[in-house]
């Protein structure tokens, strides 16, 4: 396995190193860290930010578009190492799944796409969480007052949080 992390503008150098001590922690034989601040603004951002584009009319439409340059990236970088195999660890219930799958096959047709939350009959949390436990893949899972899960998502324009009531 080789891992791939599409940096946005949310990962600092602690939260890089982080990230590469973690992928060969479990077993990742290589870890690739691709810088694309410029690109997302370039391809991306930048267009958003003159078109004012708002979700809900409330606040910045960076997410989905960042994945389709994440998604991109990573079909480069699958390109470029040799591969015909691409996986993410996308929720099967989220629209992540079908920007990074449709970007993926945009770009490399053949791919196979892995995606262990629909294939290995994850779809839910606590099943994800069960199997990180059985298997002893350590998971920072925080929760947020009244047990509700949250995650955040930070590029160079914002973070987006979501989970629970949010």
């Amino acid at each position: 396995v080789i891992t791939v992390t599409v940096d946005t503008g949310g990962i600092d150098a602690a939260a890089a190193a982080t990230l590469e001590s973690r992928a060969r922690e479990l077993g990742a034989v290589e870890h690739h860290l691709v810088a694309a601040k410029g690109p997302y603004f370039d391809r991306v951002l930048r267009y958003l930010l003159i078109g004012n584009a708002r979700r809900g009319q409330m606040y910045p439409f960076c997410v989905g578009a960042e994945r389709v340059l994440q998604a991109q990236m990573i079909a480069e970088m699958a390109k470029t190492l040799g591969t015909a195999s691409v996986a993410h660890g996308c929720t099967a219930a989220g629209n992540d799944q079908v920007r990074f799958e449709l970007g993926a096959y945009a770009l490399m047709p053949n791919v196979r796409v892995i995606a262990p939350w629909r294939e290995w009959d994850l779809l839910s949390r606590d099943k994800l969480l069960a199997y990180a436990d059985t298997h002893g893949i350590p998971v920072d899972y925080k929760k947020r007052k009244g047990g509700a899960p949250y995650s955040m998502d930070a590029n160079l324009l914002h973070i987006s949080y979501e989970g629970g009531i949010l």
